[in-house]
């Protein structure tokens, strides 16, 4: 699969997931909406957010980090969106419960931070994400 395929994909994911979203949003009654409802509410929020997430990061990377690798931008991008949207999904799941307090988001943002951190680290370590001269050339 090509960069630009992906990307694609992703934009119209993060369209249709988006307006699926907004529809669910307009149109639903909490009250009745049972199971299903809120499992599809909860899916196009991550889906919506980890799409958009992932397209803007990658559109970053690509202007702040040219000599990377465009599949490395794309792992990276996906991850940071699969984890955005997870954890969107979590403290909306909390609110809903009525567990969200303003200590449980600083407990998730340094979980996710400190996994993000992890993953980051390793691939500084590995070196293998950025082009050097000798293979730019070749």
């Amino acid at each position: 699969m090509t960069v630009r395929l992906y990307l694609s994909g992703s934009v119209a994911v993060a369209v249709i997931s988006s307006i699926i979203w907004l529809l669910i949003i307009m149109q639903l009654d909490p009250a009745q909406a049972g199971v299903i409802g809120l499992l599809l509410l909860f899916l196009s929020l991550f889906l919506a957010v980890g799409s958009i997430t992932n397209v803007v990061g990658y559109g970053l990377r690509r202007l702040l980090v040219p000599r990377q690798f465009p599949s490395y931008r794309v792992r990276t991008s996906l991850r940071q969106g699969v984890v955005l949207g997870l954890f969107t999904s979590v403290l909306l799941l909390l609110q809903l419960l009525r567990f969200y307090h303003w200590w449980l988001t600083l407990i998730l943002i340094v979980l996710f931070v400190s996994i993000e951190f992890i993953f980051l680290t390793y691939d500084r370590a590995s070196g293998r994400h950025l082009r050097t001269t000798e293979t730019a050339s070749n």
